[in-house]
């Protein structure tokens, strides 16, 4: 294992955990929508052209209630986005044992697991936008 993969480990790790932290202290906005503003970000731009949500629109609103202990508004909210937190969590506990073996970085994309995951969040993620545009969310 080289120094960068210890580098990339603890990165990771420590990223996770300040987007948990960051997540927590976020007040989740009651639309479903906006929550990423209180970071100072702009406003979704593909709301703002087409008053339709994008694929991504409550993700951030949906951990914010996660951190609220409030799991149904999150699935309510984007259920892709409780994937994606559950997927990342998933992950971020596999980190420690991989980085303990001294596992180089890298392996974490050639494990299939990865892939399916990836492949899986994005069928997700396409899906619930899908599903959105056609109710007229």
């Amino acid at each position: 294992m080289k120094g960068y993969d210890h580098f990339l480990y603890g990165l990771t790790i420590a990223g996770f955990a300040a987007l948990v932290t960051i997540a927590a202290f976020l007040s989740p906005d009651p639309s479903g929508l906006g929550t990423h503003t209180e970071l100072h970000l702009p406003p979704c731009g593909f709301w703002q052209a087409f008053h339709k949500p994008c694929p991504s629109c409550g993700m951030t609103t949906s951990w914010a209630l996660l951190m609220h202990a409030r799991p149904v508004d999150a699935l309510r909210t984007q259920p892709a986005g409780v994937a994606v937190f559950l997927a990342a969590f998933g992950w971020w506990l596999y980190l420690p044992m991989a980085w303990r073996k001294r596992l180089p970085f890298a392996h974490l994309f050639e494990l299939k697991a990865t892939l399916i995951t990836a492949l899986s969040l994005i069928v997700m993620i396409l899906g619930v936008w899908a599903w959105r545009l056609e109710a007229g969310w």
